[in-house]
């Protein structure tokens, strides 16, 4: 990965919309339509095969409750005004007074010196007094020169136990800021950030402040796809999940109270979902979180496939690893239904592979074996099925003012590797934790979308056996279509595999002007953003 463009001069873009008086319209009418679609699944007049039936039954239950969770999240939408004691703090701030001690850890662990060097020149240029750390578990030792010339603190630590929470957690034990910073490698901070985030911590109970992740290399479908996904859960569903004092850590682009931190013994080490998990430690233990909707950093996104599937894999870990271990409604342990039910939405929004799944095995059960979980013409089913659809589209268009077609692609190639990480959670093998801006970018491999390949082929076969057969016309040619979609789905993730992402433009992709001469210690780089106060 090469390091991202630096932005020009601008205000830090709001990753939040207002809550429009046509979501609210648009999520009733899905409600609606969601228990139309149900009640049409459970008639027993339309029902087939028993297993079938009951297989489509948990899938579309499955995503039913979801959405319904994403909606009901949604629907809480935190249009608060920042609190007076935050705006007056940040008022001093920019007097130069009542500055705390800060630290600010960039974690390394492989990255290209390029990418770490434009992040570190961002983070020790922020406003505010701070010391900026280096926290490299790649042993670099380019990585310590490039520190040393930019005036930045070089740590590194020997074992490199625990991936990056050890390695944090390493960084705590040598400083003693009384607020604590974490960027990825890959994530340039604009120089308002510190600004913009410490005059939240004016309570005393808040434990960290989350701000969004947000990518600038829209270069490929995997890449403008994750970004798309990534803005989508920022602008929708985290202001919601802040009303409910549940915002939880995502890893970078975050401040931490230390004093939170020692109180549950550092970040979190039994699991290389470190944040998620740190995050419910100090919910459980009273402390409060909060989101703040301004994107006051900016990274990277996967740019080929296997990087894309592995940052999938260890994410949906993470996910199953709340969902099946988190024991999120045990009695006693400190955390509110609403806040026990955000963290089950985490897992859910991964288990929703496994529905995905059973929906791609149906055209091709019905073509090849004439089988389907319900025996409904083709008019009932989509008399029933079509509004459904249509709603779920329309209430995350409405909101998020429209998306696009590559985060559908880039959500449904990930089910293989989503159902991979639930496999491993299950048999106690957590995924290997990597960074996954670590490496090249814009590598090919059939290898890495073989599962989607094999679900390719299998629809295709299908098709073909179908058209020939063409025992029942009117379900023959809706599978067909079903099927069809399917196969363009899967081929185009498949080819964005195979060529290393290089079909937009042709070439390699590439995150920004790796070529163009990086400044020295203590210079400013001419795109770079002038200091300007952040937004009360």
């Amino acid at each position: 990965m090469t390091a991202p463009p630096v932005p020009p001069a601008r205000a830090a873009r709001l990753a939040w919309r207002p809550l429009q008086r046509s979501t609210r319209v648009a999520i009733i009418a899905a409600l609606v339509a969601t228990l139309f679609y149900q009640l049409f699944l459970l008639n027993p007049a339309y029902r087939g095969p028993g297993w079938l039936w009951f297989a489509m039954l948990a899938a579309e239950g499955l995503t039913a409750l979801h959405l319904i969770g994403t909606w009901w999240t949604i629907l809480a939408h935190d249009d608060r005004p920042e609190p007076v004691d935050a705006t007056v703090w940040r008022n001093r701030l920019r007097a130069g007074s009542d500055v705390p001690s800060i630290d600010v850890f960039i974690t390394a662990y492989g990255e290209e010196p390029a990418l770490v060097r434009r992040t570190m020149i961002a983070a020790r240029d922020m406003d505010l007094p701070h010391r900026t750390f280096l926290l490299d578990d790649g042993d670099s030792d380019e990585l310590r020169e490039i520190a040393d010339q930019l005036g930045v603190d070089y740590l590194r630590r020997p074992g490199g136990a625990h991936a990056k929470a050890g390695n944090v957690n390493a960084g705590l034990a040598r400083t003693n800021g009384e607020f604590v910073v974490i960027f990825d490698a890959d994530h340039v901070p604009e120089p308002s950030f510190l600004l913009s985030i410490l005059p939240h911590f004016h309570d005393p109970d808040v434990a960290f402040v989350q701000s969004p992740q947000f990518y600038t290399n829209n270069v490929n479908l995997v890449a403008t796809g994750s970004g798309e996904a990534q803005r989508i859960f920022y602008e929708l569903v985290c202001p919601g999940k802040n009303h409910f004092n549940a915002a939880f850590c995502v890893g970078t682009n975050v401040m931490f109270r230390r004093a939170a931190l020692d109180n549950i013994g550092g970040i979190w080490t039994g699991s290389n979902s470190e944040d998620i998990w740190t995050s419910i430690e100090l919910h459980k233990r009273g402390w409060k979180s909060i989101y703040v909707p301004q994107v006051l950093a900016r990274g990277l996104a996967p740019q080929d496939v296997p990087s894309y599937l592995k940052q999938q894999l260890r994410w949906a870990s993470g996910g199953f690893e709340v969902l099946l271990r988190g024991r999120l409604f045990k009695r006693g342990i400190g955390l509110t239904i609403d806040q026990r039910l955000q963290y089950l939405f985490c897992g859910t929004h991964y288990l929703l592979s496994v529905a995905m799944l059973t929906f791609m095995l149906f055209p091709a059960l019905y073509l090849l074996f004439a089988l389907s979980p319900i025996r409904a013409d083709g008019l009932a089913w989509a008399t029933h099925y079509l509004p459904f659809q249509a709603a779920v589209l329309l209430v995350t268009w409405l909101q998020s003012g429209g998306f696009k077609l590559s985060a559908i692609v880039a959500s449904i190639g990930s089910t293989p590797v989503h159902l991979r990480a639930l496999g491993g959670v299950l048999l106690g093998r957590p995924a290997k934790w990597k960074a996954t801006n670590a490496g090249g970018d814009g590598t090919r491999s059939l290898w890495a979308v073989m599962p989607l390949f094999a679900l390719l082929v299998l629809n295709v076969t299908a098709i073909v056996v179908g058209v020939l057969v063409m025992a029942d016309p009117a379900p023959t040619w809706l599978s067909v279509g079903w099927a069809s979609m399917i196969v363009l789905i899967l081929g185009r993730m498949i080819l964005e595999s195979v060529t290393g992402g290089r079909l937009r433009h042709g070439t390699k992709p590439s995150a920004g002007p790796s070529d163009a001469p990086l400044p020295a210690a203590g210079e400013q780089t001419p795109t770079q953003p002038q200091h300007a106060a952040a937004t009360a």
